[in-house]
C-alpha cells in the first residue's frame, strides 16, 4: 500500500467548514447561548440595574438573532457564521454594556472572543481584540459612564483580550493539529490493519494449499508400492521411507527414517568399485556422483534387504531440493529387476548356445553341400544343382542368422571387441553397393553411390563397418518398391561440443564422417520409430507387408556405430522414405 493512499484526505472540507461544524464551534456556541439566557434572566429580574431599557432590549434582540443565527450555520454544516456571527454577539454584548452600564455585561464577551480566537486563521484575533475594545468603549460613548476610565480600560481590555486570545488560538491550533494527525494515523492504521488482516488470509490460504500439496504428495508416495522411494539429506541419512521400499527391504518405516543412512542398504564392494571408475570418493559420493554431475542418474545398482538377500534393483538417482531452493538430499526410485536381470541372462546363454549348436550342423551342411555340388565324378543335373543351390542359399541365410544372434548376445554381455586400424569409408560403401546390386537388380530398384574421390579414412575395423554398412543397405533395398531409388552417400561433417553435426566447421567442432543411406521405400510410422534398435522389433508395414527379417540388423548397426564412438539418426515418413545417418569420429 503506498503512502500516497495512506494519506488520501476522507472528505476533505475547507478550514471554515470544518470550524463550524467541528467541537470548538459547539462549545463556543454553548457557551454563548448559556451567557446570555443567563444574562436575560438577570435583567428581567432586574438582579443586574438597566439604564436605558431600549438599549438593553435591542442587545437582547440581537444576542438571540445571533445565537440562533449560530446554531443554523452548524445545523446547515456551512461557513456562514464562521466570523459574522461571533461579531454580532460582541455587537449585542456593545449594546448591553451601554444599556445596563454594569462591568458585569462584560462576561458575556467569553463567548464570541472563544469562537473568535478558535479560529483557523489569524483574522479571529483581529475581529475579537477590536470587537472587545469598541464594546469596552460604547458605555464612554453613550454617556452612560465616565469617560475618564476609557484610555485605561481600552490599553488593558485589549492587552488582555489579545493575549488571551493569542492563548487560545495557539492552544486551539495545536489541538487541530493534533486531531489531524491523530486522524491520519487513525486512517494509516486502519490501512495497516486491513493490509495484515489481507497478508494473514493469503498466508493462510498459501498454508493450506501447501499442506494440501503435502498431504498430496505423502498420499501418492505411499500409494507406490512396486517401486521403493527413498528421500534422504545431505549425507545420506534416510528421511522418506515408502511401502514399496518396505515391501522391497523388509525393513517398516519406524526402523529407518532418520537412523539409518542409505549406505546401509548397498553393497560396500560395489561403492568401492564405482567409486575407482568415475574417480570419486567413496560411500555417498560413488552413489551420487553422476547424478551431482548431469542431475540425474539410473543404473543398476544391488540392494541388500533385512534378511541378507541382494536385490538387483534399478535406481534412478536425482537431487532434491527444499523450499527455498537449497540443495537438501536425494531421491532413490528404485525398481527391483533381479528377476528381469536373471530372465535376460537366461535368454542371452540360451541364445548363445543354441546359436554354438545351430553353426556347427550348419557348417557341415554347407561343407558337404559344397562337395557334392563340385564333385566332377558324379556330375549333378540341372534340376539337382538348382535344388542344391536353394538348400545352400537357405542354409547361408540361416548361418547368416545364427551370427547375428551371437553377434547381440556378445553385445549384451559386453563380450563386444573391434579390430582397430585404419579404414576408407568409400570402400566400405562400394563394396556394399556391390554386395546389394544384384537384390536391388531383382527388385527393380536403383542405387546411387556418392563418396569422395580421395576417399575418407577413419579408425575402426573393417570387417565391423562393413556389416554395418551392409544392414542399411540391404534394409534400404528391401522395404523400396520398385522403381525406387537410394542413395549412399559419404562426406565431411562436423560435431559441435554440444552434439550437434553440422556441415561446417565451428569453434571447438570435432571432425566426423557423415554415412547416409536414405531411400524411397514405404517409411516408418511415427510412433514407431523410438523402438527401431530394439532387438527383434519389426514395424507394423513391414509385418503388414510380409518383408522377411526378424529385427536384428539395426540393433547390430547401433551397436557397431556406438562402439566406435559414434552415432546413429534416422529420419523417417511414412510413405515417403526413411534416411539413416551414421556419424563416425575421424582422426587427426
Amino acid at each position: 500500500m503506498s503512502l500516497a493512499v495512506l494519506d488520501r484526505p476522507q472528505g476533505a472540507r475547507s478550514p471554515w467548514t470544518r470550524w463550524s461544524t467541528g467541537p470548538e464551534a459547539a462549545q463556543a456556541h454553548l457557551l454563548g447561548t448559556v451567557l446570555f439566557a443567563a444574562a436575560a434572566v438577570l435583567l428581567l429580574t432586574r438582579s443586574i440595574p438597566v439604564a436605558d431599557g431600549g438599549l438593553v432590549l435591542a442587545g437582547l434582540a440581537a444576542a438571540s438573532a445571533a445565537t440562533g443565527a449560530a446554531w443554523a450555520a452548524r445545523r446547515a454544516r456551512s461557513a456562514a457564521g464562521s466570523v459574522a456571527v461571533p461579531a454580532a454577539q460582541l455587537g449585542a454584548v456593545a449594546l448591553l454594556h451601554a444599556g445596563t452600564g454594569s462591568a458585569t455585561t462584560l462576561l458575556l464577551l467569553v463567548g464570541p472572543l472563544w469562537a473568535l480566537a478558535t479560529q483557523p486563521d489569524r483574522r479571529g484575533l483581529l475581529v475579537g481584540v477590536v470587537g472587545s475594545a469598541a464594546v469596552a468603549a460604547v458605555p464612554a460613548l453613550t454617556g452612560s459612564s465616565p469617560a475618564g476610565d476609557l484610555p485605561g480600560a481600552l490599553l488593558l481590555g485589549t492587552l488582555v483580550v489579545a493575549a488571551g486570545s493569542a492563548a487560545v488560538h495557539g492552544t486551539s491550533r495545536r489541538l487541530a493539529a493534533q486531531a489531524r494527525h491523530i486522524g491520519q494515523l487513525e486512517r494509516e492504521q486502519a490501512a495497516l490493519l486491513a493490509q495484515v488482516q489481507s497478508r494473514a488470509d493469503e498466508l493462510d490460504t498459501a498454508s493450506r494449499i501447501l499442506a494440501a500439496r503435502a498431504q498430496t504428495m505423502t498420499s501418492v508416495i505411499d500409494a507406490v508400492t512396486e517401486q521403493s522411494i527413498i528421500g534422504t539429506d545431505r549425507d545420506g541419512t534416510i528421511r522418506v521411507w515408502n511401502p514399496g521400499a518396505e515391501k522391497m527391504l523388509g525393513v517398516p518405516r519406524p526402523e529407518v527414517v532418520r537412523t539409518r543412512s542409505i549406505l546401509d542398504f548397498h553393497l560396500p564392494e560395489e561403492l568401492t568399485a564405482a567409486a575407482a571408475d568415475r574417480g570419486c570418493g567413496t560411500g555417498l559420493e560413488a552413489l551420487v556422483h553422476a547424478a551431482r554431475e548431469h542431475g540425474s542418474d539410473v543404473r543398476d545398482w544391488t540392494y541388500v534387504a533385512a534378511d541378507g538377500s541382494h536385490r538387483t534393483v534399478s535406481v534412478a538417482i536425482t537431487p532434491r531440493s527444499d523450499d527455498r531452493g537449497t540443495h537438501a538430499g536425494w531421491n532413490f526410485v528404485g525398481t527391483d529387476m533381479t528377476e528381469a536381470r536373471a530372465t535376460e541372462r537366461m535368454k542371452d546363454q540360451f541364445v548363445s548356445l543354441i546359436s554354438h549348436e545351430l553353426r556347427t550342423p550348419l557348417s557341415s551342411i554347407l561343407g558337404y553341400l559344397e562337395l557334392v555340388m563340385d564333385d566332377e565324378d558324379q556330375p549333378l543335373t540341372d534340376e539337382q544343382r538348382q535344388y542344391l543351390s536353394t538348400v545352400e542359399r537357405n542354409a547361408q541365410r540361416l548361418l547368416r542368422l545364427v551370427g547375428d544372434l551371437l553377434f547381440t548376445a556378445q553385445v549384451e554381455s559386453g563380450r563386444f571387441t573391434l579390430q582397430p586400424a585404419d579404414v576408407d569409408l568409400a570402400g566400405v560403401v562400394r563394396a556394399a553397393e556391390e554386395t546389394a546390386r544384384v537384390a536391388a537388380a531383382a527388385a527393380g530398384v536403383q542405387i546411387v553411390v556418392d563418396v569422395p574421390d580421395d576417399g575418407l579414412v577413419v579408425a575402426g575395423d573393417a570387417v565391423r563397418l562393413g556389416q554395418a554398412c551392409d544392414n542399411l543397405v540391404s534394409n534400404a533395398v528391401k522395404f523400396t518398391p520398385a522403381g525406387g531409388r537410394i542413395d549412399l552417400v559419404l562426406r565431411r561433417g562436423w560435431r559441435t561440443p554440444g552434439g550437434e553435426v553440422v556441415d561446417h566447421d565451428a569453434p571447438g567442432a570435432a571432425p566426423v564422417a557423415l554415412l547416409s543411406v536414405a531411400d524411397t521405400g514405404m517409411g516408418i510410422p511415427a510412433g514407431e520409430q523410438g523402438q527401431m534398435f530394439t532387438r527383434f522389433f519389426r514395424t507394423s508395414n513391414a509385418q503388414r507387408n510380409a518383408v522377411p527379417g526378424v529385427g536384428l540388423g539395426l540393433t547390430i548397426t547401433k551397436a557397431i556405430t556406438t562402439a566406435h564412438g559414434g552415432t546413429l539418426d534416422l529420419e523417417s515418413t511414412e510413405g515417403v522414405g526413411t534416411t539413416f545417418t551414421m556419424a563416425l569420429p575421424v582422426g587427426g
